[in-house]
């Protein structure tokens, strides 16, 4: 630790800014940035400005895929139906963004633990786990393979195999030190992503070898409904990304975050990204931006794709290393390190390339997106409808020793609305056209009224919690970030010693401590959970008495926060 995080003593960390850098300084600064707060609640002092957040979220609006799937849309469906489908995909996708900005923010937790304690269950919500990782790491292999392609078709001495390597590999070192390290990366890229996209599509227009017709097929209702079922599983995707980011924000500008993530993670791919996509396939004929990108572009193209897929493929493995990190510690009682999980996320994209994943984009996409809608449903249920309706129930519990396993009825409205849906949407029925859009419709409208039709039927007898934490021992989101962080309100974890604050920690009648944090209790396999069957409820003086006496048993000042968990 650093001699200034040392001065201000245990359960202080520094209040600095963190600076967005390469490197973090300071050991311990490397090792939260390292893990960044995987598995646990966000403190006060990693918190980041709003202008931080919409750098480091813009990553998400670079993907050459955005050009890719606009200009498909535009040559399947016609370009007025393309464009009133970006419209109202800007709309919903706002929405959802801005309600994931606001539970994220005022939480400190990201969507893998509030899936916890959205009806899933701690060991239910694994499978959302599951899905999220699989999700991202599809999409790193696909950016992976767009990338290799366009740097294969330029030096071709290589084979394709050695740049997909290279082009999965270049984004681990990338993604090493999370979101500070993302902060650094974008913002020196989005200059060369943002002068290279808008030189696109004016060389396109000057230079386009195809008479483009925007009118021509006109609008239709069977257009319209096509490109927007094929659009909502990408919109779902984003929506959830803003979550993994919005969680940094402080929670004094929480209403600016629900401004500011839904205008750069879907307004800038809606209305801007998609849009030049679709133009640039009218003009060129082409929905593979590789095709045309060289030619336009010349030396400038392979640089500019080489920004652009390495903004993105960072927000891909970043997101993957967290639903990955948090799968394997509930199932497998498991705790690597996020790292662990971006070196894994490199290996599956390299895979992913070299089976040449993004030749199949749109079924790909459009079928793991149905389980991301219905997922989505069920959040937003709980969120706007179930935890409203309760009153005083807005905190989000995600430790283990409080949280019932299995939740069904979330967990079973996800499986069925997916399942559903995906038969819908890739059956094409009744019509290929609208097949997509109703096969959505059904993923997160059943996901979205499960969970409220079993509340208004069973009442409360459907608990999520087993047992009911000290109310000091929760967010009732009425103390603000510095609160949860003081003196106070933090204790060493009696089996890793770092000190954290009580809302991330567990009381526990099975350790010398009888308090663990909740990424030592996720991980604890022995302890048969004893926890959610017997009554306890420590004083605070009998944690502090149990710690001194673990302290010394041990050699060790637990107090400090030198420790890894």
């Amino acid at each position: 630790m650093s001699s200034s995080a040392e001065a201000e003593g245990p359960g202080t960390p520094p209040r600095s800014n963190l600076k967005a850098s390469l490197i973090p300084k300071g050991a311990e600064a490397r090792r939260e940035a390292a893990e960044d707060y995987a598995l646990r609640k966000v403190p006060e002092h990693w918190k980041r400005p709003s202008l931080s957040f919409a750098m480091s979220l813009s990553g998400l609006t670079s993907s050459v895929f955005f050009l890719a799937l606009g200009g498909q849309l535009a040559l399947l469906f016609g370009f007025p139906s393309a464009m009133a489908a970006f419209a109202v995909a800007t709309v919903l996708g706002w929405l959802g963004s801005a309600v994931i900005a606001r539970v994220t923010a005022m939480t400190g937790l990201d969507l893998d633990l509030i899936t916890r304690g959205s009806g899933f269950g701690f060991l239910g919500s694994a499978v959302t786990s599951l899905i999220y990782g699989l999700n991202w790491l599809m999409y790193a292999a696909i950016e992976a393979a767009y990338l290799g392609t366009a740097l294969h078709s330029q030096w071709p001495v290589l084979p394709s195999w050695v740049w997909f390597l290279i082009c999965a590999s270049i984004s681990v070192p990338i993604c090493w030190y999370g979101f500070t390290q993302n902060d650094f990366v974008q913002r020196w890229l989005s200059p060369i992503f943002v002068i290279g996209l808008f030189w696109l599509l004016i060389s396109g227009i000057q230079h386009g070898t195809a008479e483009p017709s925007f009118s021509t097929p006109g609008f239709s209702v069977v257009g319209f409904a096509g490109a927007l079922g094929a659009l909502l599983p990408n919109v779902v995707i984003q929506v959830l990304g803003t979550g993994d980011f919005s969680r940094f924000i402080r929670k004094s500008e929480v209403k600016r975050a629900m401004i500011v993530g839904p205008f750069v993670v879907i307004a800038a791919v809606y209305l801007v990204s998609f849009p030049i996509g679709a133009t640039l396939a009218l003009y060129t004929r082409s929905d593979n931006p590789g095709d045309y990108i060289n030619g336009l572009l010349g030396m400038f193209g392979i640089i500019w794709v080489l920004a652009t897929q390495l903004r993105i493929n960072n927000m891909n493995y970043y997101s993957a290393s967290l639903s990955l990190a948090n799968f394997a510690a509930r199932i497998l009682h498991w705790v690597p390190g996020r790292r662990f999980w971006v070196l894994i996320t490199g290996v599956v994209a390299f895979i992913g390339a070299v089976l040449h994943v993004e030749e199949h984009l749109v079924s790909v996409v459009s079928f793991m997106g149905i389980f991301c809608l219905a997922w989505l449903g069920v959040l937003i249920a709980d969120i706007c409808v179930i935890r409203p309706k309760r009153r005083g129930t807005l905190h989000v519990e995600h430790r283990r020793g409080y949280l019932a396993s299995w939740g069904v009825p979330a967990l079973s409205s996800l499986l069925v609305g997916a399942a559903v849906g995906a038969i819908l949407s890739l059956g094409g029925i009744p019509t290929t056209e609208s097949g997509a859009l109703l096969g959505d419709v059904v993923a997160f409208g059943v996901g979205f009224l499960g969970p409220i039709l079993v509340e208004w039927l069973t009442g409360s007898r459907m608990a999520r919690l087993v047992r009911q934490p000290d109310p000091n021992w929760i967010d009732d989101h009425s103390r603000n970030d510095e609160e949860l962080e003081r003196d106070e309100n933090m204790l060493p974890c009696g089996n890793c010693g770092e000190s954290v604050m009580r809302q991330d920690l567990v009381t526990c009648p099975v350790t010398d401590s009888h308090v663990l944090c909740s990424v030592c209790c996720g991980a604890h396999r022995t302890c048969g959970e004893r926890c959610k069957t017997e009554s306890f409820v420590p004083s605070d003086d009998e944690i502090r008495r149990h710690l001194a006496v673990v302290a010394v048993t041990n050699g060790a000042d637990l107090k400090g926060s030198e420790k890894q968990a």
